[in-house]
């Protein structure tokens, strides 16, 4: 995905059916028809990102925005310097739009005042399972925005350390098999515009009480897997 400039939507590039070894890929922009374009379009867009902020197994978009020029207004009245940051919920491939902006008002103040938002990234700030965000702002401080949604969806963090693959496993990929469901998330911290995000890997399990199996896939095309029915804690491989 993308963040473009005001007045461009954001830009979600999906590959069309399945790719053979050394072939190129086909992408094609999925955002009109998921629902993530129209509600993008306006604001200016930064440091954007997929993570589970609902621990529903579906990875979620937020988008930091704010504009470059501070009397933009003057010039266009639809623009604003400073951008409220934009949450899309994934509600699934088969709602009637994939993609669903948060409403502010079930996002908390904090969430909703606009700033003239730059990078952006998460981590288990607080510990207790589910992301939190940090977003880096011009001319203001950076805002912390607490996740604490109560849903009682279950998690699993797993946290590599690279034995023959370098230390902190980067370019590693965690699959956990969960309610027969396949859910594939890579140890790769860098994220958008001038950020990083944390190492451990956050796997929202919805529903369900555990993980059917783990695979880790290393760097170095080895794969290293098992049974793990445990959920609400940190494994460390």
């Amino acid at each position: 995905s993308i963040g473009n400039f005001s007045n461009e939507p954001t830009a979600l590039y999906v590959t069309q059916g399945k790719v053979e070894p050394r072939e190129m890929p086909m992408f094609v922009d999925e955002a009109v028809a998921t629902g993530l374009g129209p509600p993008s379009r306006l604001n200016l867009k930064f440091g954007l990102f997929f993570f589970d902020y609902d621990l529903d197994r579906r990875l979620d978009v937020f988008t930091a925005n704010g504009h470059l020029e501070e009397d933009i207004q003057k010039v266009q009245e639809s623009q604003r310097y400073e951008q409220p940051p934009h949450l899309f919920w994934n509600c699934g491939s088969d709602a009637a739009s994939e993609f669903m902006l948060v409403p502010e008002a079930n996002c908390g103040e904090g969430f909703s005042k606009p700033l003239v938002g730059r990078g952006a990234s998460y981590a288990d700030i607080d510990g207790d399972g589910d992301l939190d965000v940090l977003v880096t702002a011009v001319g203001s401080s950076p805002r912390l925005l607490r996740n604490d949604q109560s849903l009682n969806h279950h998690w699993l963090r797993v946290k590599l350390r690279g034995v023959q693959a370098n230390r902190d496993a980067l370019g590693a990929w965690v699959e956990a098999e969960v309610a027969g469901e396949t859910l594939t998330r890579p140890v790769m911290p860098t994220r958008s515009y001038l950020s990083q995000a944390e190492l451990p890997v956050t796997i929202g399990l919805g529903g369900a009480t555990k993980v059917d199996r783990l695979t880790i896939r290393w760097p170095d095309g080895t794969r290293q897997g098992g049974a793990h029915p445990g959920n609400g804690r940190v494994v460390e491989i």
